[in-house]
């Protein structure tokens, strides 16, 4: 067989990808029946690390691995079914998918034409604005950048590790570096799960020892057992596969640890290779998946992800039973018309490595413009619709944001109908819309270093001095003071983080931040510091008790230095139906979408206790955010959430006046205390 030649595909190993990507399907389509199905990903990773592995280390022993000609055969492999996908998955996202998630799910597809997205992942993983944005359309493709990544990096390891090796010696080296890799991996990867859970789940870091356990059984002798001992070590390593699909599950620390048993049972049972059950695992209907598993999981997740925009409801049995027999067709289909005659035509196989890889570029640059040019459209409409409504949201008579509840004369502006194209923000913008709130916040006070912090407003000695404190929360009413302190002779200075709010005892982890926090605003030089931070809904009521018992022991040090402590109650939170009520809805009346009050917990602040524990003022805004019934998600053509607990900053914006009278009353009703002798 030369080089040239494809290898007659192992029926075990075509039945373990059907078993993989049939683990993976299932759990996106009915996560409860199969929770563990993502193990499949890393059953994945395994058989490319050992097929990878043995055929680059047979090109390497012949003396005719070329790295071009290794690249280009992967490209015209995987690339023209995965960029078809691509796509089609921007077709539909421009059909169906709302605007407020139309850029997220674009933005991951540049970042997948280019195998970059598990980055991407990542990235957002780990940035507080981005948690809460719902998976993409193309956030499977993480792991495809992974293998991508793999294939760059892996031959010229190889490459390196053998330079100086003859035949004999090479795959030893090989199998010793494969080894090294594997157990430095593995530690990365406990390590990023436990410190850093995105980073440990999409980076390219965390899952090379799982491709590095695949490349040890293809350099090692093959391992032969008596036949009943082979028969049931098979058969064990297979149940601890099927096992791990069904026991795991969203709360399983993953991949870390846990990741070791799927992976290592798939090593062994690529070792063993099925022996007596080789008729078994050549049934054809598990050929026939396992030999269109990389199609199947291709198209799967773009049909998971745009059926409930498309039905405009969540799918039910049958929708989700047509949801799995068109991912099986399209994936026939692909196989049939685009994989093969790339991968196998006599024209397509001829083409020089330099073309294929040209051609390849260009046409991943036609995908990554195919989305981003939409996606460059939106944000530019979004920033005008925000930069014409600037002065109209600062303008009470226009009745927008809480103007709308709070102002006497809008209150007919409640029922009127405004379409979804006329909103502030743009819901194309929505999780842009955050101003300036986050120019000086610290996304991790546990790492110490001096306090972050910025300042605005009057720069007259003589004006009234207040420091703003608390987490994005807090963060969230810089927009809106920003607007009012300078008019009203407020010097503001900002203390906003991660976490880390101001209270007694601080966690462990905060403790030398919030001691810094402590010595700021309890040193005196401010007349007032104000403080809100997020209800977190997940508290019971001894929780509650506990927090603001914190709060109001911090707090009780800056009264002691004769400084004002003014709480802001917490806004509403809104659950994710709300938002998918807002982002399908063609027009919205401020009940559109509404949730009630009752649920709202606004009487189960922390903040609220403390303060009235402390004796100290609270301003509350409740009104400015909800009616006696419900909190709207929409007010005067205003969207007042960018997420499921954040306002956007044109709502903030709005209650500008509104704030600051209540902040001005409050110092005003609370003279400040005596100072300490101390």
């Amino acid at each position: 067989m030369n080089a040239s030649t494809p290898r007659p595909a192992r029926a075990d190993i075509q039945a373990l990808r059907a078993l993989a990507v049939l683990g993976v399907v299932l759990f996106h389509i009915w996560p409860r029946a199969l929770p563990g199905g993502y193990v499949g990903v890393d059953v994945f990773f395994v058989i490319s690390g050992y097929l990878i592995t043995g055929q680059l280390a047979r090109a390497r022993e012949r003396g005719t691995l070329r790295l071009g000609a290794f690249w280009a055969a992967r490209a015209r492999r995987l690339l023209p079914a995965s960029l078809l996908v691509l796509l089609a998955s921007i077709a539909l996202v421009l059909l169906w998918t709302p605007a407020p998630l139309r850029g997220d799910d674009l933005r991951s597809i540049v970042g997948s034409a280019l195998y970059v997205v598990n980055w991407q992942l990542a990235a957002d993983g780990v940035d507080y604005l981005a948690h809460d944005a719902a998976p993409p359309i193309a956030q499977h493709y993480w792991s495809l950048s992974v293998e991508e990544q793999f294939y760059v990096l892996w031959p010229l390891l190889l490459l390196a590790v053998t330079a100086a090796a003859g035949a004999r010696s090479s795959r030893r080296r090989l199998a010793i570096g494969a080894a090294v890799i594997a157990a430095a991996g593995f530690g990365a990867s406990v390590w990023l799960t436990s410190t850093s859970y995105p980073l440990g789940y999409f980076s390219t870091v965390s899952r090379l020892w799982e491709f590095a356990l695949g490349a040890i059984v293809a350099l090692l002798p093959r391992l032969v057992l008596p036949r009943a001992a082979h028969l049931a070590a098979w058969l064990a390593a297979l149940a601890l596969v099927v096992a791990t699909l069904r026991a795991y599950d969203d709360a399983t620390p993953f991949p870390g640890p846990a990741a070791l048993l799927p992976t290592a049972a798939t090593a062994i049972l690529i070792a063993l290779g099925a022996g007596p059950l080789e008729r078994v695992v050549a049934w054809r209907p598990l050929q026939w998946l396992g030999d269109r598993s990389y199609s199947i999981y291709l198209w799967h997740w773009p049909l998971v992800v745009i059926a409930p925009h498309a039905l405009g409801r969540p799918p039910e049995l049958p929708e989700n039973l047509a949801l799995l027999v068109a991912t099986v067709v399209l994936a026939a289909l692909t196989k049939r018309f685009v994989e093969d005659p790339v991968r196998f035509a006599p024209r397509a196989r001829s083409f020089r490595s330099s073309s294929v890889l040209v051609l390849t570029a260009a046409a991943m640059a036609v995908v990554v413009a195919g989305a981003a040019v939409p996606m460059w459209r939106q944000a530019a409409v979004a920033a005008e619709r925000s930069a014409t409504a600037a002065e109209s949201l600062r303008d009470p008579g226009q009745c927008r944001g809480a103007a709308a509840l709070l102002d006497d004369g809008c209150a007919g502006v409640l029922d009127d109908p405004i379409a979804q194209a006329d909103l502030i923000p743009a819901p194309a913008g929505l999780r842009d819309d955050i101003g300036d709130a986050f120019a000086c916040y610290d996304f991790d006070p546990t790492a110490g270093g001096d306090l972050t912090t910025c300042a605005f407003g009057s720069d007259d000695p003589d004006a009234l001095r207040i420091a703003l404190h608390g987490d994005s929360h807090a963060a969230m009413l810089i927009p809106t003071l920003r607007e009012t302190a300078a008019d009203r002779g407020w010097h503001v200075d900002v203390f906003v983080g991660r976490g880390c709010v101001w209270q007694e005892p601080a966690p462990a982890d905060c403790a030398d931040h919030v001691e810094k926090l402590d010595g700021e605003l309890a040193s005196g030089a401010y007349d007032a510091v104000l403080v809100t931070a997020v209800n977190a809904a997940e508290r019971d009521a001894e929780a509650r008790a506990a927090a603001a018992a914190r709060y109001a022991d911090a707090w009780r040090h800056a009264q002691d230095a004769g400084t004002r402590v003014v709480a802001v109650a917490d806004n509403p939170r809104v659950p994710a139906a709300a938002q998918d009520c807002v982002a399908a809805a063609g027009e919205l009346t401020a009940g559109t979408c509404a949730v009630p009050r009752a649920d709202a917990a606004l009487a189960d602040d922390p903040l609220r206790a403390a303060a009235a524990a402390m004796g100290a003022p609270l301003v509350d805004l409740s009104d400015a955010y909800c009616t006696d019934a419900v909190c709207p998600m929409m007010l005067g053509g205003v969207l007042v959430y960018r997420d499921l607990h954040h306002l956007t900053a044109s709502f903030s914006t709005t209650l500008g006046h509104p704030l600051a009278d209540r902040i001005a009353a409050a110092l005003a009703e609370t003279p400040p205390s005596p100072r300490s002798s101390s």
